[in-house]
Formats: structure tokens, sequence, C-alpha cells
């Protein structure tokens, strides 16, 4: 008898384990006796809410972003403000003020965005020199502007275009509705090639 009661002991302590972890996690929806399932009280408390969504969308957002727009595209687009000298004697030589925008395309070559940019070009003895108002707005709610400060070899149009390549460091300080990279900071490389200008995004982390 003392041996048959050991058995059923021991049946029942494993009974015990097998059920624990089920009651501690909520496996698969299989709930023993007695065991609660968090999940659905959570959602039921409201606690999954857009705060949290939102708080995981920007923990899991990429550290390193990438987009390139067309030379071609962003040509096409431009406008030309009309410049003139303002005193007789002035000491600028020429000028030119264009902007333009263009679509812009993720590493899938998938469209998501604009960047847009206006340049005032001035020349004097000194040479051409021109400021670049540059913007970058993307549909997964990145927003960042930047200034771009350059000398050109002359005034056409490949010139102008491609002065905006650089290296600088941008804030997203801009916010327009959602957006998980409010107030987040990036080194970011502006390269170009012969049909394209690309931005390649790493986040900035303080030591």
């Amino acid at each position: 008898m003392l041996a048959l009661h050991n058995a059923y002991r021991t049946v029942f302590f494993l009974f015990l384990l097998t059920c624990a972890p089920l009651c501690l996690y909520g496996y698969s929806g299989l709930q023993p006796f007695g065991c609660v399932d968090m999940s659905s009280k959570v959602l039921e408390k409201g606690i999954l809410n857009k705060n949290i969504l939102r708080k995981a969308a920007k923990n899991k957002k990429h550290k390193k972003l990438y987009y390139y727009l067309y030379i071609r595209d962003f040509a096409n687009s431009f406008i030309e403000i009309p410049t003139a000298n303002v005193s007789v004697d002035s000491s600028t030589i020429a000028s030119r003020y264009l902007a333009g925008r263009a679509p812009i395309y993720n590493k899938h070559d998938k469209k998501v965005g604009t960047c847009s940019a206006s340049f005032l070009c001035m020349q004097n003895n000194d040479g051409i020199f021109t400021d670049i108002s540059n913007y970058l707005s993307v549909n997964n709610g990145l927003i960042i502007s930047w200034l771009t400060p350059t000398k050109l070899i002359n005034l056409e149009l490949d010139s102008i275009i491609h002065s905006m390549v650089t290296k600088c460091r941008v804030v997203a300080s801009t916010k327009i509705g959602f957006n998980p990279y409010y107030g987040e900071t990036f080194n970011m490389v502006v390269s170009a090639d012969s049909e394209r200008i690309f931005f390649k995004l790493t986040e900035y982390k303080k030591n």
C-alpha cells in the first residue's frame, strides 16, 4: 500500500509540473482550471492602446535608412526665380535661383516620399557660391531639413544639382501627424552618380 501511495503522489506532482507553465504563460489558449489569460485581460482593459503601438514602432524602426531620387526628375521639375543686382556697382557678377522637387525611392525601388530643394547661386570675383535649402519628407513619418553651403564650378544645372552632395548631422525636428522618428538625430551622407542622388541616414548615438 505504501508503494502505491508513493506512486500516486509522484503522478500528482508530475501533473502539477505539467500545468504550471500553462498557468504562467497561457500557452495557446489552453487554460487549466484557475489560470488567467493575461493577454485577454490586457486587451479588455485597453492597455494595448495606441501609445504602446507607437512605442513598439519606435523601438523597431530601422537604425539605417536609405533613399534616392532620379536627377532627371529633379531637373524636369525646376522653376527659376528671376534675380537682379540691386546696386549699380554690385560685387555680384552673375546669379541664379532655382527650386525643384522629385519623388524619392527606398532600397526596394518603391516610391516613399518627396525631396525638395532650392538653390541660390551667386558669383563674384572669389568664385561661385550656392546656398541650398533641402527638405526630405518620407511616408514613414520622417521629416528632415538641412542647409548646404558649397562652391560651384559653374552655373550649369548638372553642377548645381550635384552640389547637394554633403555629409551632415540632421534632426527630425518637424512633426506632422504620426512620426516615430521625431526628435531623433541621424548622420547623413548625400552622394551622387550620373543618374541619382542618394541619401543614407544612420542613427546618431551619443557617447
